[in-house]
């Protein structure tokens, strides 16, 4: 019988987890990844489309533009997703064990690997899901709840792409509602977090950008820091599916 994934827990869980000294270290760095992530981004379309937009309304729209380049604003954002992708390998690890520790040789072990296949399984799994809300909106629900933990398969089990699609279906197998429900739940915090912090960008655009951006690291944290929790729960009360291997097309 499949264990029960308790909602309340997941998120108390979670929330306990970033209330800590790593996991405010955390918040801090993906914080400032977003911001550059942002004001990088913002420079680039602001290069992009200078002289095809009044003066005005490029300075509205791109409130944290540098005198930057296109090729030096692009790189910055494209350095500053990379990081943000492996500073997210190493939270996930992080949240799971040893989180005042981030990072230690445990969060950061086969990192390379696990990039690469992480990204295979995040390719792979949202052309299903897009597939699946493209045909009919339900199928893609099913799935995206369905395979809501592959990536975390990958990251702390080591598993190879097909292992952690499957171990990902048969740990959500018999608790697919709760997972959307709490789905809903981390969806509804984070548009109020940024919601709110979005509002002082009536009063400074500038402000608004930079707060909305540091709010979505937060965002993004703590919907991984549940999703961990979650995890826990439903792996930990379910014996692990043998490895069959480690190679990306496992």
């Amino acid at each position: 019988m499949s264990p029960t994934l308790s909602i309340g827990t997941a998120l108390s869980d979670g929330i306990d987890r970033l209330n800590t000294r790593g996991g405010l270290t955390l918040l801090a760095v993906l914080a400032l990844l977003q911001v550059v992530t942002q004001v990088a981004l913002n420079s680039l379309f602001e290069d992009l489309t200078a002289g095809s937009l009044p003066l005005e309304a490029t300075a509205g729209a791109y409130p944290l533009a540098l005198p930057l380049p296109a090729s030096v604003s692009g790189v910055v954002a494209l350095l500053a997703l990379a990081v943000t992708f492996v500073v997210t390998v190493v939270a996930m690890r992080a949240i799971y064990a040893d989180i005042d520790e981030v990072p230690n040789a445990e969060h950061t072990r086969r990192l390379g690997r696990t990039v690469l296949v992480l990204l295979v399984v995040s390719v792979i799994t949202s052309f299903a899901i897009g597939v699946g809300f493209v045909l009919l909106f339900f199928p893609g629900v099913f799935l995206m709840v369905s395979l809501i933990f592959a990536q975390l398969a990958v990251v702390i089990e080591d598993r190879g792409v097909v292992e952690s699609l499957t171990r990902s279906w048969s740990l959500t197998s018999g608790n697919r509602i709760r997972l959307f429900l709490l789905g809903v739940v981390v969806v509804a915090i984070g548009s109020v977090v940024g919601g709110v912090f979005g509002l002082f960008g009536i009063v400074s655009p500038v402000a608004g950008n930079l707060l909305s951006a540091a709010s979505f690291g937060f965002v993004s944290l703590f919907s991984i820091a549940v999703l961990v929790s979650a995890y826990r729960q439903l792996a930990d009360a379910e014996p692990a599916e043998p490895m069959t291997g480690a190679g990306l097309a496992d």
